[in-house]
């Protein structure tokens, strides 16, 4: 049996602009996407039993998940191939679900380059992001890795050179984010407001709408954190739902954030530190106030993550049996962001 295990790291945005909506009832964004170390972990094997088997920490029936939506994707660029060999998908959850942080299309993405190794590597990098397009609009992104500019439903995405001289707190609430409701909710604030974006002709044949130029979004990137301009979009939604979400920052901030943000749609929100030690130490800080209070001055409690910023989106292991070397210095030359 061949075997390959991934690490699908997780992403924050750092920023998000959302456009209006267009008429095919899509919203432009315009983001930095940066991975950070959270990781769900995917398990691979042709296993011969003519079929595809997804199992393990899922939040959805296995025929309706992103891995199984990828993997049927490949099979049919390659004719049926992975259905014939038969293939088991195997994921062990470290990203939260309906979070913003990416697992659904960072799982989709790591079933495409499972599969893509286990059957010989097949397609290249941009031909993946082709087929990554048409499970999720954010798999292209987990195919690349690192940090990008992000631009359109997602799919448009331009790689930059990634920071990594940082430390985050990511912090959970205790509810969930649905994508859907949130930009819907995002244009009835909109409207409420007097703010709706309308679309000309012009903009409607566009292929996407953008704000800032790449070059101003990477000098905005390279600044020290404390003076990051970026805003998200849908953080007034979210605080209008939940007013908790304000209390949160201002602890991140009392305990040493540089900046602080939710990322996607939500629900997760994040501190930016000025070194990793710096995130643990606060993390340390936070959990002991909350040991303290007996959680009083979290309430509702929430779920606390210290993570660093990666320059990469996926780790490939492989198993003794698939031939290949497998010393922990070892990388595989064929992608970069892996």
């Amino acid at each position: 049996m061949k075997e390959i295990e991934i690490d699908a790291f997780a992403k924050i945005n750092i920023g998000l602009e959302v456009f209006g909506r267009r008429p095919t009832g899509y919203h432009d964004i315009e983001s930095i996407f940066q991975n950070v170390s959270l990781a769900d972990v995917l398990r691979l094997s042709i296993d011969g039993r003519s079929s595809i088997a997804v199992e393990g920490e899922l939040d959805c029936p296995p025929g309706k998940s992103s891995m199984y939506h990828a993997a049927m994707v490949f099979d049919e660029a390659c004719g049926g191939l992975v259905r014939r060999e038969g293939v088991s998908i195997h994921v062990k959850k470290g990203i939260p679900s309906g979070a913003g942080l990416g697992g659904a299309g960072a799982d989709a993405a790591a079933t495409l380059v499972g599969l893509n190794e286990l059957f010989g590597a097949r397609f290249s990098q941009p031909e993946l992001a082709r087929l990554g397009e048409r499970v999720a609009s954010d798999v292209p992104f987990f195919l690349f890795g690192g940090a990008a500019i992000v631009r359109g439903r997602g799919e448009r995405v331009l790689p930059i050179v990634p920071r990594t001289d940082f430390g985050l707190i990511i912090v959970q609430p205790p509810w969930a984010s649905s994508t859907p409701e949130a930009y819907e909710a995002l244009d009835c604030l909109r409207n409420k407001l007097g703010e709706y974006l309308q679309y000309g002709p012009e903009t409607q044949l566009a292929p996407y709408v953008s704000h800032l130029p790449d070059n101003e979004l990477v000098r905005r990137y390279r600044l020290p954190i404390a003076q990051w301009p970026f805003k998200n979009d849908f953080q007034p939604v979210l605080e209008e739902r939940h007013p908790e979400y304000r209390k949160w920052f201002s602890i991140l901030r009392d305990y040493g954030a540089e900046y602080v943000s939710v990322t996607g749609s939500g629900s997760c929100l994040f501190g930016v530190f000025e070194s990793l030690d710096r995130a643990v130490e606060a993390g340390e800080k936070w959990r002991d106030s909350a040991a303290t209070v007996n959680g009083s001055c979290l309430s509702p409690s929430v779920n606390i993550f210290t993570v660093q910023p990666l320059a990469r989106s996926i780790k490939v292991r492989y198993s003794q049996n698939c031939n290949e070397d497998t010393r922990p210095d070892k990388e595989r030359p064929c992608y970069g962001s892996y």
